[in-house]
This record gives C-alpha cells, sequence and structure tokens, in this order.
C-alpha cells in the first residue's frame, strides 16, 4: 500500500498539467560543472552588481528617472498600426480564436492533444500573452476578447434602451478580488487534475467569462479591470517592466525595467505581485523530488490530493510573504528608519518584478517553442475531426528543435539577468526613498541577501528535471 501511495502521489505531482508535458527539459542531461557552481557563480554576480553599485558615482534613481524615451506616435507606420482601423479586425479575430477554442473544448475531440483548447489557454495566453506584456508592453489591454465582447453586447444594449445603475467597488478591497482569481487560476494550473481536459477546461473559461462580465456589469468595465480581474492586473504588473509606457494619450518607447523606479503598491498589490512569484515557482517546485515525496506520504495518510495540492501552492504563498516580510524588517533595523516595516514591504515590492519576468520567461520558454508547434496542425484540425484546412494537419512536432545543454545557459543567464536587474532597481529605489546614498547603500544589504536567495532558489528549481535520479 506505501508504495503504492507513492507512485500514485508522484503520478499525481507531474501530470499537472498534462499538455505542458515536462516543464523545462522532460529529460536527463549532464550539466558541464556541479550545480553548486551554477548556484555559487550566480550568486557571485548578483553580489558583484550589488558592489558596482555602492561605488558608481552619482544618483542612480535620478539618471533611471531622466530615462530617455521616444514617441512612438510621431512614427506613420505606428499610427497606422493603432488606429481603429486595423485594431477593430484584430479584436475580432481574438474574439473568434475564443469562441472557437470554447466550441473545440465542448465539442471536439476531447484528447488535449488534438483539441485547440489547452493549446490556446495554455500555450499562447498563459504563456505567449504573458511574455508580449513583459518585453512588449500591455497588449491585452487592446485584444482582450471578454473586454471587446462586454463592449460589443454593451452597445447593444445600451441602443434597445436597457441601463444598469453601477456599484462602488469599495477602495478598501484593493486588488483582492484579482489575487483571490488570479490563485484560482494557478490552482487549475498546478493542482486540477482537468487542467487540460477540454470539456471542464471550457467549463473553466464560461465560469472566468461569468464572473469577468458580472464584475464589468457591477462595477463598472474599467474599475473590475483595474482591480478586479486577474489577468488585467497581471499583464499591467509585466508591463511595468516593458519597452513600452501609455500615458497622456499616447505611447513611448523607452529602457526595460525603468516603469519599476517610481512605483509605490499597495499591501493588496504587494500580495499579488508575491503570488506571481511564488505561484510561478510552485509550477516547477511541486513536481521535485522533495515535494513529491511529501505529498506521497500525505496521500499514504490517506489526505486527497485536492487538499494537499492546494495547501502545497497556499503554502508557497504564504513562505514567499514570510520571507519577504522577513527581509524587509531587516532592511527598516539596518537603515534606522522611523517608517514601518510594512512602509519598506511596499516601496520595494516592485524590485521583485524583473525575477518574476526572468523566472516566468526561463521556465515556460522551452514549453513554448515545443508545444507552441501544435498550432501548425491544430489550425488546419481544430476540432480533432480529421479536417485539414491548410493542409498541415500531418505536421509532426519536433522534440530535438532545442538544444538543451544551450536552453539550460540560456536559462542561467536569463535568471542571474533579472536578479541584476532587480538589484538595480532595489537600490535606486533605495536612493530615492532614503536620499542619502550611504543609507540607501546599507539598508540595501538584506535585499542583497534576498535577491541571492532567490536567484540560488529559482535556479535549484530549473535544474531539477536535470539532476533528478532517472
Amino acid at each position: 500500500m506505501r508504495y503504492a501511495s507513492a507512485i500514485l502521489g508522484s503520478l499525481l505531482a507531474i501530470s499537472v498539467p498534462a499538455l505542458a508535458l515536462a516543464h523545462g527539459f522532460g529529460q536527463r542531461i549532464d550539466l558541464p560543472v556541479p550545480l553548486y557552481l551554477y548556484l555559487f557563480g550566480g550568486g557571485a554576480i548578483v553580489a558583484l552588481s550589488f558592489i558596482l553599485l555602492g561605488l558608481s558615482s552619482g544618483r542612480l534613481s535620478e539618471a533611471l528617472h531622466a530615462y530617455p524615451r521616444f514617441d512612438l506616435m510621431r512614427l506613420r507606420w505606428f499610427r497606422a498600426l493603432s488606429s481603429r482601423v486595423l485594431l477593430l479586425p484584430l479584436k475580432v479575430v481574438f474574439v473568434v480564436i475564443l469562441l472557437s477554442a470554447i466550441a473545440s473544448g465542448l465539442w471536439g475531440n476531447q484528447n488535449p492533444a488534438f483539441n485547440m483548447l489547452p493549446t490556446v489557454v495554455w500555450i499562447f495566453f498563459a504563456i505567449g500573452v504573458t511574455f508580449a506584456s513583459a518585453l512588449l508592453g500591455n497588449i491585452w489591454s487592446v485584444v482582450n476578447p471578454f473586454k471587446a465582447l462586454y463592449e460589443w453586447t454593451g452597445i447593444l444594449l445600451r441602443e434597445a434602451g436597457f441601463t444598469r445603475k453601477q456599484n462602488v467597488l469599495p477602495a478598501a478591497l484593493g486588488v483582492w478580488p484579482a489575487v483571490a482569481l488570479f490563485f484560482a487560476f494557478r490552482w487549475i494550473e498546478n493542482v486540477s487534475l482537468m487542467s487540460s481536459d477540454p470539456r471542464p477546461l471550457a467549463m473553466f473559461v464560461g465560469i472566468y467569462a461569468l464572473i469577468t462580465f458580472g464584475g464589468m456589469a457591477m462595477f463598472g468595465k474599467e474599475e473590475w479591470l483595474r482591480r478586479g480581474d486577474p489577468f488585467s492586473v497581471f499583464f499591467a504588473f509585466l508591463s511595468r517592466f516593458s519597452v513600452t509606457d501609455a500615458r497622456d494619450g499616447t505611447i513611448y518607447l523607452r529602457p526595460p525595467a525603468v516603469g519599476l523606479i517610481h512605483q509605490k503598491a499597495s499591501f493588496s498589490e504587494m500580495g499579488f505581485i508575491l503570488l506571481m512569484l511564488s505561484s510561478v515557482a510552485a509550477d516547477g517546485m511541486l513536481t521535485t523530488p522533495a515535494f513529491q515525496n511529501i505529498f506521497s506520504s500525505l496521500i499514504g495518510y490517506g489526505l486527497p490530493w485536492f487538499f494537499v495540492g492546494t495547501a502545497g501552492l497556499a503554502f508557497l504563498f504564504a513562505a514567499f510573504l514570510a520571507v519577504y516580510y522577513g527581509f524587509s524588517f531587516l532592511t527598516k533595523v539596518i537603515s534606522r528608519d522611523a517608517s514601518s516595516t510594512m512602509e519598506f514591504a511596499r516601496r520595494f515590492i516592485h524590485s521583485l518584478l524583473p525575477i518574476a519576468v526572468a523566472y516566468e520567461i526561463a521556465h515556460y520558454v522551452s514549453i513554448l517553442v515545443i508545444e507552441g508547434q501544435r498550432a501548425l496542425y491544430l489550425i488546419s484540425d481544430p476540432f480533432g475531426r480529421g479536417w485539414n484546412i491548410f493542409g498541415t494537419a500531418d505536421y509532426e512536432i519536433s522534440y530535438t528543435i532545442l538544444n538543451l545543454k544551450i536552453l539550460w545557459n540560456v536559462q542561467v543567464a536569463l535568471i542571474v539577468v533579472g536578479h541584476v536587474i532587480a538589484v538595480v532597481i532595489a537600490h535606486a529605489i533605495a536612493e530615492r526613498f532614503f536620499k542619502d546614498r550611504q543609507k540607501a547603500f546599507l539598508s540595501q544589504y538584506p535585499m542583497l541577501a534576498l535577491m541571492i536567495f532567490y536567484s540560488c532558489l529559482s535556479l535549484w528549481i530549473m535544474a531539477q528535471p536535470i539532476i533528478a535520479i532517472e
């Protein structure tokens, strides 16, 4: 019975979501040097960047505040691309993709590999839009098909003379509704055993649509999207790292990450950012041998997977909250500043977003490249009915398209660069917060320790599919 429970627990832990097969690599390779050297080297680079910041002259925050930016609306081709004439067909395309994917989930082939819904949700939405938001800007605010459907429905209702008084979303709620719904999304991704099953997934999308339409109807479209919708909040946070900045009715091109410096988060926004970090870490951490053994033991005692998986996801969120708050307290103690620990936590939370961006890209890039190939045959047969609309239905996924050793080194570089950027952003925030360069530098020792800890943890999680015993 013990061995059966262990096998069951391991299978549960490694099969969610089934579509993503193996996060990161999917097979074992030999690292050119031991893992601890990667951990030491990554931590050393982060520490070196901190030392160089301390030796540099001038106020970093002032230099980053006066960053160069270029008004993209001055370019004729960009104005054409962003005009309503082109944006409307783009919105129609995304609405058609959404409705087709839901229809495929309900009535198409129920094998996830031959149904377009899992690929649309987990590959092109959860990964593709995330990458685009972090690197290019908040494209979701433009192409959001749920928003478009609500706007078009609203036009029809107003034409019919139907109006409804909207309520006020209490300010005290902050973005906690979005936090709860984003946790639910990550639960579906990491815990639910039906995350890639087309029909249940279509039901999940339908429930989200009802919540979204209801929230916009009750509290107003913009207010709900700004504070209640998990994905609008998620992509808005990621876009602060991107190279574009939409303000004053125009769009500017800017250096990456500078949009994080002058942001101050509320407590609920701090919680959302930490949930971003903990939940994407959970996607890799919960499948490590250490967690698999814990899950197997708990399931062996008769606890259901629903409870065990949910507890694991919640535990990591609570752990990230506790660790970050603890390091914020150390920052307060070392700086001898009169501000509260919560004030420190809220001030520096945006410096963790580069870590979230780097880990999102490093963790999911291989899945996007490998599993994204499914679109080539699904576009010809979206319902799995044997069609061949565009002549690509016989395409076979190439699992050797990525060199795993090169991919590992790229992932290491992404993790380290992300943490170095986080150190720079934290230092710039400290300079502006304390107004005293020496005090700002001293205050960052706890944050440096936190960045090194996160970088080593990220590299360890990324390496587990490589070094795990077969």
